[in-house]
Order: structure tokens, then C-alpha cells, then sequence
């Protein structure tokens, strides 16, 4: 029995040193949040509970010396008033093994959004001079770039958003796919206009074929809850530019394809998207009708094209309609776009027989 109470108590004793060890780690990691903090609202004058505050950071996603990066969440609720409730918080998805870091924003005016960067580092916590990162009418990102680095583009494209107060449903696949470029706000339109004119009927199930895929696809799996892993998403290496041509007729524009499959009677419904992107509108809202897009090289396109999106957010009819249904009567129907070695725009529009040479 004595042996019994002795084990007992090493155990007991065992597990509070495991627990202590594991609290000054997380001590450790918060008092780190806390100087990320302090730094920061000192660059930026700021204090805490401001108004117009917001943090990007990739917390949550990485580690940090092993240990979860998660209880930082609640360092920056508790110390500078930013947290998911408030929509401040904006973690940012990365590989788990990049390094931490946080950017600080702060809304000074309409066109003062001013930005730090901080990082821990072996010599501490170090932080960038503050930036104005508002983006304006042909705006370059170089005086970006030399001070953020490589997540500039990221970090500016989604603190812009943020500012100009994009959905929470939009901001979140942002944060996803990692930045705000205007591919992610087509997905918002795509999965709107799924929604409200594509509606699933008794016991059918959205699966979507990214057909052309680009940016929007790392949206539109989220709210409509469709993933490779469950069936429901599939992507095919077509470019999104591209028209796809038969010999009876071209067609542009296009936006993929949503499939309403009911289980129970095999059958359902394929509609292959058409997304207008509407330049000619888009020049005229920033007042440059000779303007040339280039989306490689003016990446102020982006921040400006999301505002020119938000001017018709609840229009999604302005951009999205359906190019071309096909009735799926089988399985077999089904598996014709989906299955390896499928071309669902084959399937949905004819041959294109260029695009066959292409692949040769």
C-alpha cells in the first residue's frame, strides 16, 4: 500500500513539474506577445482599445521553439484590444514551419493606414519603420517591398480590405489564400449567385469543378463546404484568360462549374459558369479609360478593383450568369466531368481543338 501511495505521489509530482514546465513555456510565448505589443503601439502611437486598430499576423498557424503560437490570440485581446470577435484580428495563412511575425495596422484617416512589421528575432523583438501602406490610383509597391519584404503584397492587399471594410465571409477567404487579390473577391460573387439562383432541392449536393480554377476557388470551398477530401471540389490546369473554342462557336469568360447531384436518383444538373469582369466599368470608376491591365506589373490593380467590386457587392448578377447547362441523367453523366481523365469543358461546350494541340 505504502508503495502504492509512493508511486501515486511521484506521479502527482511528475505531472505539476510537466504542467509548470509547460506554463513558463507559455509564459514565455505571451510575454513575447506583450513586447510585440508594446513595440508596436509605440511606432505607432497608439495605445490600447484605439479604435482603427487591426493585427495580421500568422499566430495560430506557426510554432514557436516548438511550442503553439495560439495563446498569442488572447495576449493581443487582453493587451491591445484585437481579437476574431472584434474582426481585428487577422491571422494569416502559412506553412507552419514559417517564422512568426506580426503587422500592426492603424487607421489614421481615409488615406492613412499606417503599418509596422514586428518580429521576434535572436536579438528580440525588432520592428519596421512605419509605413503608409494606403494605396492609391497607380500606386507602386516598391517602398513596400523594401520595407515588408516578400508578404508585402499579402500584408497590404488585405490591410486595404480590412480598412475599406470588406465582408467578414470575404475576409476570411482572403486570409486563406493567404492575400486579398481580386480573384478572391470573384469567388464571393461566384458563391452569391450559386446561392441565390442555384439552390440545392431536397437531398442534392453542390460539387464545384474549378474549370477554368483561379484564386476564387480557395473561397468558394469554404463556404459552401466543398473539399477535395470529401468529393466536392475538383480543379483542372486550365488557364483562366483562355476562350475555350469549338468550331461552331467561342466562348469567353469563363467562370466554372457547379453541379447539383442528387445521390438517391443519380441524376442532376451541370452549369457552367460565365464570369464578366467588366473592365470597361472598372476604368471608368478610377477615371482611366486608356488604362492597360497589367496585373503582374500594377498590383494597385487589385486593392482598386476590390473597391470598384464592393461599389456592387450585392450585385452579383453584374458578373456572374450561366453559360451553359447540361442535364445529368447517370452516374455515369457525373463521372464524364469529374473522373481522372474527364475535360469537363469538353463535355459542357464541345472540342476545342486547339486546346488539344496545346497539350501535345
Amino acid at each position: 500500500m505504502k508503495r502504492y501511495v509512493r508511486i501515486v505521489t511521484l506521479l502527482s509530482v511528475l505531472l505539476l513539474s510537466f504542467n509548470c514546465a509547460a506554463a513558463a513555456e507559455k509564459t514565455e510565448i505571451a510575454k513575447l506577445g506583450e513586447q510585440a505589443v508594446a513595440t508596436a503601439f509605440a511606432k505607432l502611437s497608439a495605445t490600447p482599445g484605439d479604435t482603427g486598430m487591426a493585427c495580421l499576423t500568422n499566430a495560430g498557424y506557426v510554432t514557436y521553439r516548438g511550442q503553439s503560437t495560439r495563446i498569442l490570440y488572447d495576449v493581443l485581446s487582453e493587451k491591445a484590444g484585437i481579437s476574431l470577435g472584434r474582426g481585428n484580428l487577422l491571422p494569416v495563412h502559412t506553412r507552419q514551419d514559417e517564422a512568426l511575425w506580426f503587422a500592426f495596422v492603424k487607421k489614421k484617416s481615409a488615406t492613412e493606414l499606417l503599418m509596422t512589421r514586428v518580429s521576434p528575432g535572436e536579438k528580440g523583438i525588432s520592428a519596421t519603420e512605419v509605413l503608409n501602406v494606403y494605396v492609391d490610383k497607380e500606386q507602386s509597391f516598391k517602398p513596400f517591398k523594401t520595407v515588408l519584404g516578400q508578404k508585402a503584397f499579402a500584408l497590404v492587399t488585405i490591410a486595404n480590405g480590412w480598412a475599406n471594410g470588406v465582408p467578414e465571409e470575404l475576409m476570411n477567404g482572403s486570409l486563406f489564400h493567404d492575400h486579398l487579390c481580386c480573384g478572391v473577391f470573384t469567388g464571393y460573387f461566384t458563391v452569391n449567385f450559386i446561392r441565390k439562383h442555384l439552390p440545392l432541392r431536397d437531398t442534392e449536393r453542390y460539387i464545384y469543378i474549378g474549370a477554368p480554377a483561379w484564386c476564387q476557388d480557395d473561397y468558394i470551398m469554404s463556404p459552401l463546404n466543398l473539399t477535395p477530401g470529401k468529393h466536392g471540389y475538383y480543379a483542372m490546369d486550365y488557364p483562366w484568360y483562355r476562350p475555350w473554342k469549338t468550331g461552331e462557336k467561342v466562348y469567353e469568360k469563363l467562370g466554372g462549374i457547379i453541379i447539383r447531384f442528387d445521390s438517391a436518383s443519380q441524376t442532376g444538373q451541370a452549369a457552367l459558369l460565365r464570369f464578366d469582369w467588366r473592365e470597361d466599368d472598372f476604368k471608368q470608376f478610377v477615371g482611366l479609360p486608356d488604362l492597360k491591365l497589367d496585373w503582374k506589373n500594377q498590383p494597385w490593380l487589385h486593392v482598386w478593383y476590390n473597391k470598384f467590386f464592393l461599389s456592387r457587392i450585392d450585385r452579383p448578377e453584374a458578373f456572374v450568369s450561366v453559360l451553359k447547362e447540361k442535364a445529368l441523367k447517370s452516374r455515369k453523366d457525373l463521372n464524364r466531368l469529374i473522373k481522372t481523365g474527364a475535360n469537363p469543358l469538353k463535355e459542357m461546350l464541345g472540342e476545342d481543338r486547339e486546346w488539344v494541340a496545346d497539350l501535345n
